[in-house]
Formats: C-alpha cells, sequence, structure tokens
C-alpha cells in the first residue's frame, strides 16, 4: 500500500526540495565563474595562437627544435615518474610495513624537501660542484624535489590496506613481493598514481631548476620566446604542446583511478600488527632514508649555511626583511583567494558531483599544469587593460590562487567529505537551511583540513618563481626573485641568506601540512598536489 502523507508535509517537502534544487543551482553558478577564471589561461593562449596562419603553426610545430625540446621534456617526465615511483614505494612501503625505531624521525626527511624549491636545490648543487648541469642532473634534482609526494601519498594509501589480507596471504605461503603484488598494489595504485602525477606535472611547469641546468624543456622554450623576441603568438602555440602533454597526463591518472578498488566501500579492517622484524630490511630502509636525507636535506642546508657565514658582501638586512615581508604577504593573499574561489567546487564535488563540478575539477587540474610563465602571460595580458590593477600584488596573488587552485579544491574536497551524512541529515531534521549547515555544522568538522589546504597553497605560492618575475609590482621583491638574481649570474654566496630564509619559512608549513604523526591528515598525502 503506498505510503502517503498529510498535505502540510507534502507542502513542506515540496519547499524543501525547491530550497535545495536553489542551493544547487547557486553553486553551480559559483562553480561556473570559477571553472571561467581558471579558462583565463587557455582563453589567452587560444586568441594568441589564432593570430599565427595555419602554415606557419604547423611548420613551428613540426620544425626539428620543437620535436627535439618535447622529446627532452618527455624523457625528463618519464624518468622522473619511473625514479619517483621506485624509489618512493619502495621507502614508503619500508616505512609502514617494517618495524623501525624512531619511526616518526625517520619520517621527517621525506617531508622537509618539499620546502626546499626546485631552484634552490639547483643552486646548492651547482655551488657545491661546478659544472653541474646536463639532462641527469636535471632528472637527480627533479626526482629528490618531487619524491616526497609520491612517498606521502603511497603511505595514506597503505594506511587503507585491511592488514587482515595480508596475513591470510602469509597464511597461503606467498612471499613478500607476492603479497605486495597481489593484495596490496591494487589497493594503493590510484594512491601512488596521484603521486606520480604530481611528479610529472611538476616536472612539465618546472622553470629554475631545468634553466639553470641548461635543460631545454618547454617551459624554457616559452619563457624564451617570450624574452627574446616576444613572439607571443608563437609561445602560446608552444604552450597548446604542453597543455596537450599535461592533458595526457591526467587523463592516464584518471585511468588508472578508475581501475582502482572503490575506497568508500566499507571495510572490516584488522588491528593485527603487520609490522615485518627482519634486520637486513630494517637497515635497508634506515640506509636508503639516510641517503635521501643525505642528497635532499643535508647537503643542501650545509652549502646554504656555508655559503651564509663565508659570504664576503655585507648583507642588506632591510632588503631581506622587506622580501621576507612581501613574500609572506603575496602568498598569503594568494592562498586566500584560491580558499574563496575553491569553496563552491569543493562543496559540489563533496555531494553528488554535477557535470559541471566533474569539468570545472578537470579544467582546474589541468591548468594546475601550467607552467608560471603560461599563467603570467595570460595575466599580464589582461592586467594591462585593468588600469589601477595593473602591475599590483593583488594581480600576482591573483595567480598564484590560478596556479594552485588544485591543491585548494583537493583539499577542500576531501575535508568536506569527510564531513558524516548522518550529522548533515540531523541537522536538515531541525529546521536549517543549507546555508546554515554549511555554516554552523559542516564548516567547523572540515575547517582543520581545510586550513591546512591553505597552508599548502601559501607554501607552493612562496616558492613560486617565473610568475613572480612576470607580474611582480616594479620595484617588488621576493625571496623567490633574490634568489635567481643572484644565482643566475653565479653569485651564490650572495643568494644564500635569501635562500636559507625561504627554507626556513618555508619549513613550518611544510611539517604542519605532512606530520606523519596524524593519521587523519591523510587526505592531505592523497590530495597533496591537487586531485590529479
Amino acid at each position: 500500500m503506498p505510503t502517503t502523507f498529510p498535505d502540510s508535509t507534502r507542502v513542506a517537502l515540496s519547499e524543501s526540495a525547491r530550497k535545495q534544487r536553489a542551493f544547487r543551482g547557486v553553486l553551480s553558478g559559483a562553480v561556473g565563474v570559477v571553472a571561467a577564471l581558471a579558462l583565463i589561461p587557455f582563453v589567452y593562449l587560444l586568441v594568441r595562437a589564432s593570430q599565427k596562419p595555419v602554415d606557419e603553426i604547423a611548420q613551428l610545430l613540426l620544425r626539428p627544435k620543437t620535436l627535439e625540446v618535447l622529446a627532452t621534456t618527455s624523457a625528463l617526465v618519464l624518468c622522473i615518474v619511473i625514479t619517483t615511483v621506485v624509489m618512493g614505494v619502495l621507502m614508503a612501503s619500508g616505512l609502514h610495513f617494517v618495524r623501525l625505531p624512531f619511526r616518526g624521525l625517520l619520517l621527517i626527511p621525506t617531508v622537509l624537501p618539499l620546502a626546499i624549491p626546485s631552484y634552490v636545490f639547483t643552486y646548492t648543487w651547482v655551488a657545491l660542484i661546478p659544472g653541474f648541469s646536463g639532462f641527469f642532473t636535471a632528472a637527480f634534482i627533479l626526482s629528490i624535489s618531487t619524491l616526497p609526494y609520491v612517498i606521502l601519498a603511497t603511505l595514506s594509501g597503505l594506511r587503507t590496506v585491511d592488514s587482515s589480507q595480508i596475513e591470510v596471504a602469509r597464511s597461503l605461503g606467498l612471499t613478500l613481493p607476492q603479497i605486495f603484488r597481489r593484495v596490496v598494489f591494487p589497493q594503493v595504485k590510484g594512491h601512488i598514481s596521484a603521486g606520480a602525477l604530481l611528479a610529472a606535472l611538476y616536472t612539465i611547469s618546472d622553470f629554475g631548476a631545468v634553466s639553470l641546468l641548461n635543460v631545454e624543456t618547454l617551459t624554457v622554450t616559452i619563457q624564451n620566446m617570450y624574452r627574446a623576441s616576444y613572439d607571443r603568438s608563437a609561445a602560446a602555440v608552444i604552450s597548446f604542446v604542453l597543455i596537450a602533454f599535461s592533458t595526457i597526463v591526467v587523463l592516464a591518472d584518471e585511468r588508472i583511478k578508475r581501475q582502482t578498488p572503490d575506497s568508500n566501500v566499507v571495510k572490516a579492517y584488522s588491528t593485527k600488527n603487520t609490522l615485518i622484524s627482519n634486520a637486513w630490511l630494517r637497515f635497508a630502509v634506515i640506509a636508503t632514508v639516510a641517503l635521501y636525507a643525505l642528497n635532499a636535506v643535508l647537503i643542501p642546508f650545509y652549502v646554504l649555511i656555508s655559503r651564509f657565514l663565508s659570504n664576503q658582501v655585507a648583507i642588506n638586512w632591510g632588503d631581506l626583511l622587506t622580501s621576507s615581508i612581501s613574500t609572506i604577504s603575496v602568498a598569503a593573499l594568494g592562498a586566500l583567494i584560491a580558499l574563496v574561489l575553491s569553496a563552491p567546487l569543493g562543496i559540489i564535488l563533496s555531494g553528488t558531483p554535477t557535470r559541471v563540478g566533474r569539468a570545472a575539477q578537470r579544467i582546474i587540474t589541468i591548468g594546475h599544469g601550467l607552467p608560471g610563465v603560461v599563467v603570467g602571460l595570460a595575466i599580464v595580458s589582461i592586467g594591462s587593460k585593468l588600469g589601477a590593477l595593473y602591475q599590483t600584488t593583488f594581480l600576482l596573488a591573483f595567480a598564484y590562487a590560478l596556479l594552485f587552485l588544485a591543491k585548494s579544491v583537493a583539499s577542500m574536497n576531501s575535508s568536506l567529505s569527510r564531513v558524516p551524512s548522518s550529522v548533515k541529515d540531523v541537522a536538515s531534521t531541525l529546521g536549517m537551511n543549507q546555508w546554515n549547515v554549511i555554516k554552523k555544522v559542516v564548516a567547523p568538522i572540515a575547517a582543520p583540513g581545510i586550513g591546512l589546504g591553505t597552508i599548502l597553497v601559501f607554501l607552493t605560492a612562496m616558492k613560486e618563481l617565473p610568475a613572480t618575475l612576470m607580474l611582480r609590482p616594479t620595484g617588488f621583491e621576493t625571496l623567490a626573485t633574490q634568489i635567481w638574481s643572484a644565482a643566475s649570474i653565479n653569485r651564490f654566496n650572495e643568494a644564500a641568506p635569501y635562500a636559507l630564509i625561504l627554507v626556513l619559512i618555508a619549513a613550518l608549513p611544510t611539517f604542519l601540512i605532512s606530520r606523519p604523526d596524524k593519521a587523519d591528515r591523510a587526505f592531505i598525502h592523497e590530495n597533496i598536489g591537487g586531485e590529479k
């Protein structure tokens, strides 16, 4: 027999459904605005590229130099992905499964390199070893720069593996490699893919390291075209090659994620201790972490401190303080703008995703692979028509927000998704509308994760170099631009104070983001580079 409701109840349900539709409509409209803002670099590039005749575009794309640069970029990305996946998975598995002394301390070296920009890594190694340049040196620098992302993402995935399945596999006589291949890997490959994707997009968009090491990638080519001849149409055409490359990487990651078992399925986790007590494995893990710490932490800090102490030129403490304040202030403003822009999309994605939400997420993710020089070109072009906003710190902060919006969206989505649906349902039954549910119930619960995501954007914005070089107001210097100005002409001692301060400032938020002793922050590790 069908259930019937009193007229008053039907009216109330109808009114609730109408408000729900209106709420979703407002959110979809806001997401559309965010997507339109994220499309600014793409639209700019399309307009610029269309100004070049088709035959010239074909000639530019098929010329030997372009094919050579594309091959170099592809080889570098492939090298970085293979290196970081192999080393990252091995190190994360050892840190998770092997019984180790002082586990928390061993995890710290896997986090701290996130505080060091790739161009600072490069600066320290070039200062230590004159003549340090070339393809393989770039692969080395970018590998130690991006390895933490794969380690953290893999650790996050390993925490979700049901240890009872491992015990069953052991009882069936499977060896440790067989257990990992058959039981563990299928459940964590989505997390590994997320870390590998971040490493790939980081490599595609990197400018500082490859430029200092004399390796011409697509990003360097675009920057050189802009600076040398001001042929922005040609730079836009090459930028589309880079976008196509990034799109292929993103689609490959999405395909891997579709093949990964649904992480939302409820599992009955075993609490049985699965740590492996093996002296050789323990030694291997500790030695590997120590070797990585030597190359990625100890040597860079040694060079920075030694160069700082041996600097013969008097340090301009006023410039150092001004650059530090400028770096912190503009990065904080960029993180705040990214937070505001990510809110509607994060809310949409944390519920039942819509076509608009999924499309916006893909645009933002692909845009995250754009180098700062491309976003800088777009903002410079638009900003020159905005009068008073041109060459302001707000415009630079807005560029930061566009560059790193994917990070903010990912943390926003993860934080909101962790709010239990039952809590929101109870609040709704008590008469709260959707806005009050978000403000009084959802926001307080999700705030810590959202805050960590905002810190992540702040940290990344502090290290951004190409966009800062192009968009900074006249006379406005950040720590990144000061480092670049000195290091690009081999004045390593003069760059040391700025590099050291930048690393020290970035170290605290890096540790807060990736504290290994907090399992409830795993979502940051999953999405540390955005939903990529």
